[in-house]
């Protein structure tokens, strides 16, 4: 399996690219992108990268080369600096949360891929912190927005048009305090998961047939007797969805879950040290390795997942710009 990492680092206005070979970082490529980049997304045919900067408030999409390395952008306005970005399903839309902002938008894109201006913003979305594109089971079309001051995830449906609207079911309401921060699918149980920043709690959700999104449990992110300041940051589940990670700024940890293969119950497991400040993580599509930034060390770790257990060893550190917070991995060979 071919595999290209990407690591955005803002305060250097830089993105690394990086081929993953065994657990191993190898460079291929550095591209100043002239301002503070932060969140970044693959399109789902895997030919884009789209990447938002600050402070003139645009995304830039990248065209992906053969080995991963990344082409010319072309440039397009938002309506406001991004926290987080997604596409929807086909690839024909783009959709960015802004948190400074308190709104989400919508760009349409051009038949090649390119993002283009927006179409549609929808306001007071009080620190709309991310966006997570939701395909029902019965063909319905859903986008959900982590709105971390209103202890609220907003739901809202994608009509014919490309304009979203509040989903007829309502929304979801988290614990008073919460604050709702980023979202992750399991990929095949119909389990709906969130990351809560001050509480540091991980809520899981279940999709029902009905389109309904009920609460099942909600577990702490820290070890018992933790003392520290709060401070959650980033999800994410190994591909075959038997493990499931966050990261804790404050602490610089890493937490595992198990997550039960009939009933989809979670389990925290252990609690393994990463780079300084891990805002954002990834893992890669084998399921063998966990990439994390550290916002405050200059590097990126590699960790190796242990296959039967998910417990965590360092593999590899490798050093990056100033700032490190966003990871995303491409696959080059597509899966048959």
């Amino acid at each position: 399996m071919q595999q290209v990492v990407y690591v955005a680092n803002p305060v250097s206005g830089l993105i690394h690219v990086f081929r993953l070979e065994e657990g191993e970082l190898v460079p291929l490529q550095e591209v100043q992108t002239g301002g503070e980049v932060q969140p970044l997304v693959i399109s789902p045919d895997m030919r884009w990268l789209y990447a938002g900067v600050r402070p003139d408030f645009r995304v830039l999409s990248y065209p992906i080369t053969a080995d991963g390395r990344l082409g010319t952008p072309s440039s397009a306005p938002l309506a406001g600096s991004a926290s987080h970005t997604c596409t929807d399903g086909t690839g024909r839309l783009f959709f960015a949360a802004s948190y400074a902002f308190d709104h989400v938008s919508v760009s349409p894109m051009d038949d090649g891929g390119r993002v283009l201006a927006p179409h549609q913003r929808i306001d007071r979305l009080m620190a709309a912190h991310s966006v997570t594109w939701l395909a029902g089971q019965n063909g319905e079309q859903e986008l959900l927005v982590a709105c971390l001051k209103e202890d609220v995830i907003r739901r809202f449906t994608l009509g014919e048009d490309g304009h979203l609207s509040p989903h007829p079911l309502g929304d979801i309401h988290t614990a008073p305090g919460a604050g709702p921060r980023h979202l992750a699918l399991h990929p095949t149980n119909g389990d709906l998961y969130c990351l809560n920043e001050l509480d540091c709690t991980l809520n899981r959700y279940h999709r029902e047939a009905d389109g309904r999104i009920s609460a099942r449990e909600s577990l702490d992110m820290l070890p018992e007797g933790y003392q520290g300041k709060r401070w959650g940051a980033d999800l994410h589940l190994t591909p075959d969805g038997r493990f499931l990670f966050t990261s804790e700024r404050t602490s610089s940890l890493l937490t595992l879950f198990g997550v039960d293969q009939e009933d989809g119950a979670l389990t925290p497991l252990d609690h393994f040290p990463t780079e300084s400040c891990p805002r954002g993580f990834a893992i890669d599509h084998s399921g063998h390795y966990l990439i994390a930034t550290g916002q405050r060390s200059r590097s990126v770790a590699v960790h190796r997942i242990a296959a039967q257990t998910g417990e965590l060893s360092l593999s590899s550190r490798h050093p990056v710009g100033e700032g490190a917070m966003w990871v995303r991995v491409l696959r080059l060979d597509k899966p048959a």
